[in-house]
């Protein structure tokens, strides 16, 4: 009783101080090796391991306000969110609220540093679960009574969009699987002082959703081949980003990067996500490592591509990709989320 009286004081002081809003910035990932299907579709639990790395250069900022509100509200780059966004925010939101004891509606302003059309297959569901998750978690009161529990806030981002739970915890992130909300988080395993990775990122507009690829994926007749193979994948990039081995982390990212996309093609739609710019861009990559140089592609369910290389060559790689006529942006190895 003791305890319940103290969380009670806890709360109207909360109201009382104002804490019931916050504002986090998130960095989305770049997946390393990439999760396809969910075992679990509501906790979004993937069938095996997966690995990222956050890209600095690129970012979400979402504020979380709970008070007095009619009902919750969703707004993404000013304009107000689909009613399936919006019930996946609510996953979330309605998660802290059984932790926190609150039961205020909320008010979630996200912004990304590129719009949607542009930054389709870069990973701004990941930053935006992370953003919401930890603004969430802050203006809930949660920080201040269980102080910042970035495991988790890993498992709340994670049910906004699974690679959340990656962009979460920032740097190179390996989200171990699990059977069940417990057990499925991330934990960051290494930073740029591990392994100082330059990027480059190439956006590409797509009209396909990341859910429907999840979906079909799975009747692909080597969906279990591919879990087992990435599974493995998984603990060959762990051991190269832990030695800074940066030709065979970019190797082993391209690699897996032709194999979702086999897995893409041969589900039940026979999805194709390729666009010209995409292919232009890993021509590019290839006559670049027949020139000598270290570089590498990397793509996600989208087609935007990642071209991954030592910090010291991007000026000349970037020059290379701006005579395709393409945009590119330039970027280093992203942090954890954090409160503005």
């Amino acid at each position: 009783m003791r305890w319940r009286f103290r969380r009670h004081i806890f709360r109207t002081l909360l109201r009382i101080v104002d804490w019931l809003k916050a504002k986090a910035r998130a960095h989305p990932m770049q997946g390393l090796v990439k999760y396809h299907g969910l075992r679990d579709r509501i906790l979004r639990i993937p069938y095996h391991d997966s690995i990222s790395v956050n890209v600095e250069a690129l970012w979400t900022e979402t504020e979380v306000e709970f008070g007095e509100f009619a009902d919750d509200e969703f707004w993404i780059n000013g304009v107000k969110a689909s009613q399936q966004e919006l019930r996946r925010c609510q996953i979330v939101l309605d998660k802290v609220r059984q932790l926190s004891g609150i039961t205020y509606r909320a008010k979630v302003i996200s912004v990304n540093s590129l719009t949607y059309s542009e930054s389709k297959g870069l990973g701004f569901s990941s930053s935006g679960g992370a953003a919401l998750a930890a603004a969430a978690y802050s203006a809930s009161g949660l920080a201040k009574e269980r102080g910042w529990d970035i495991t988790l806030i890993s498992r709340l981002a994670r049910l906004l969009a699974g690679s959340a739970c990656k962009s979460a915890v920032g740097g190179y992130a390996r989200w171990y699987a699990g059977v069940d909300d417990q057990s499925s988080y991330a934990v960051q395993i290494g930073d740029r002082s591990t392994l100082d990775l330059g990027m480059l990122v190439v956006p590409v507009q797509s009209s396909i959703r990341t859910d429907v690829v999840h979906e079909d994926v799975t009747a692909s007749p080597f969906f279990e081949v591919r879990v087992r193979s990435a599974q493995n994948r998984v603990e060959e990039i762990h051991r190269a980003i832990l030695e800074g081995d940066l030709v065979r982390v970019g190797m082993l990212a391209e690699r897996d990067t032709l194999e979702l996309h086999a897995l893409i093609q041969t589900g039940r739609q026979g999805l194709i996500v390729y666009e010209p710019q995409s292919l232009k861009v890993i021509k590019c990559v290839r006559e670049l490592r027949q020139e000598g140089k270290a570089v590498f592609f990397s793509m996600q369910t989208g087609p935007s591509v990642f071209v991954n290389t030592y910090p010291e060559d991007l000026s000349y790689v970037k020059s290379r990709l701006l005579s395709l006529g393409v945009s590119v942006i330039e970027s280093v190895v992203g942090g954890e989320v954090r409160i503005l």
